[in-house]
């Protein structure tokens, strides 16, 4: 039992360092590459759309915006929210002065502290085609706070973009 003792005890002595020197290397003090891939990383491409106050002050701006992949990225704003509160989001059929709640599609809730998303700055429409048929579109956005509308807008062939650039 000594012998298998002293027999393990020398091992460890052996393999200790050996592994160590093994797993061992020199760390190379590497600089981040800043620049993007060509022709990645610009979101230039965009058409934006007036929220108006509904109910209360609250308003902003939707903004949709073409990515290199040609998804669709949309972006809110708004200002004069409440910071803990949440304001769920969407696409809506028809113009914003219907009483039509035809969900086209779901958007992120807003967060009231930032006044924008607050899962993540743009939600993604992975359609290929949906910001270049955004313009006929015939839909408007809307913003709850609760059950109650506090702001819209409306988008596509129900409105003109106040800003766009492509």
């Amino acid at each position: 039992m000594k012998n298998l003792l002293l027999t393990t005890t020398r091992m460890m002595f052996i393999l200790i360092p050996a592994l160590l020197y093994l797993t061992a290397c020199e760390q190379d003090n590497v600089e981040p590459e800043l620049n993007t891939a060509p022709g990645g990383g610009t979101l230039s491409v965009y058409k934006a759309y007036t929220l108006n106050a509904v109910q209360g002050n609250i308003e902003g701006r939707i903004v949709f915006w073409k990515d290199n992949a040609k998804n669709t990225l949309v972006q809110v704003s708004l200002y004069n929210t409440t910071s803990d509160k949440f304001y769920p989001s969407g696409i809506y059929s028809g113009k914003a002065e219907d009483a039509l709640l035809t969900e086209l599609q779901p958007l992120y809730s807003v967060n009231g502290s930032t006044g924008e998303f607050g899962t993540s700055k743009f939600y993604v429409i992975t359609s290929k085609t949906f910001f270049d048929e955004l313009e006929e579109y015939d839909a408007h956005v809307k913003i709850f706070l609760e059950s109650s509308v506090i702001a819209a807008g409306d988008i596509g062939e129900n409105a003109t973009p106040v800003a766009a650039s492509e």
